[in-house]
């Protein structure tokens, strides 16, 4: 082997594990950082008013979710929660909160989450969406909001853009999922490799309901740039709110939840009042 043939075999071997493997690891890995999912057996009893529900998907996905129904002409709330959560963990804060304040509550739960089968992914995930929202509705004829935080926005919103809600409210929500990526790899050529982009961005402009969107100032996770853009693309009258201070995690502590809640009440008066 001549000196040059061995530089140039080096110089490939090079890119390839410096260049491509790197490269290749994220596009395959993917999955497990986007969804992260703990690692839990959900009780089969309820849990404080929250009892386990069992929602199949078209696709043959069966949901562990958590509900307490609406009672009367009560509205109802799905809840869904973000990346490394899931459905029963919500019951203690927003859950109690909702049904408190006067509220139906699902707590939306993921395929490959809290005791679901199947595997987490983008279409995925926005087919569980749409198939909790035809389970509330299948059990009323009330009106359904949406409260979502984190990676749960991204499957909310084309859950608002395609089926009939009231309101909408969105914590640490992003663009999309590419560009949180970007955010943290801004070197790196992400465009070819995110196999779940998420593109809140193309959808949040036909979402037809009241929007709320709160934002921590200090997120590390999803920077409140990206909250602060998706804000500027949704359609007019859509509130946003810096919560000063406040990181990705830590928003309850903060009071969204009650803002939420007040949200969801005005908006649910208004429209019953144009209604009459």
């Amino acid at each position: 082997m001549t000196f040059l043939t061995k530089a140039i075999l080096t110089f490939a071997a090079a890119i390839f594990v410096f260049g491509i493997l790197p490269f290749g690891a994220m596009y395959f890995l993917q999955g497990k950082l986007i969804f992260p999912a703990p690692d839990i057996i959900p009780p089969n009893s309820p849990v404080g008013s929250f009892s386990p529900v069992e929602i199949e998907t078209p696709d043959g996905v069966r949901l562990r979710a958590w509900a307490h129904p609406a009672e009367g002409d009560e509205a109802s709330i799905l809840v869904f929660h973000g990346n490394a959560d899931a459905a029963v963990y919500q019951v203690r804060g927003k859950g109690e909160a909702l049904v408190a304040a006067g509220f139906g509550v699902l707590l939306v739960e993921y395929r490959g989450y809290g005791g679901s089968s199947g595997s987490p992914s983008e279409v995925g995930l926005i087919r569980d969406g749409l198939a909790s929202y035809d389970y509330v509705r299948r059990q009323s004829a009330s009106p359904i909001g949406l409260y979502a935080h984190s990676l749960g926005t991204a499957v909310a919103i084309p859950v608002a853009a395609s089926r009939d809600v009231f309101a909408v409210a969105l914590e640490s929500p992003m663009t999309s999922i590419l560009d949180v990526a970007r955010y943290r790899m801004g070197w790196v050529p992400l465009d070819g490799l995110m196999k779940y982009p998420f593109r809140s961005d193309l959808l949040i402009g036909s979402v037809r309901a009241p929007l709320f969107i709160l934002h921590g100032t200090d997120d590390k996770v999803i920077p409140f740039s990206l909250g602060d853009r998706l804000a500027a693309m949704a359609p007019p009258g859509t509130r946003f709110m810096a919560i000063d201070s406040a990181g990705h995690n830590n928003l309850a502590s903060f009071g969204t939840t009650g803002l939420a809640i007040e949200f969801f009440k005005e908006t649910l008066a208004a429209k019953r009042r144009a209604e009459k």
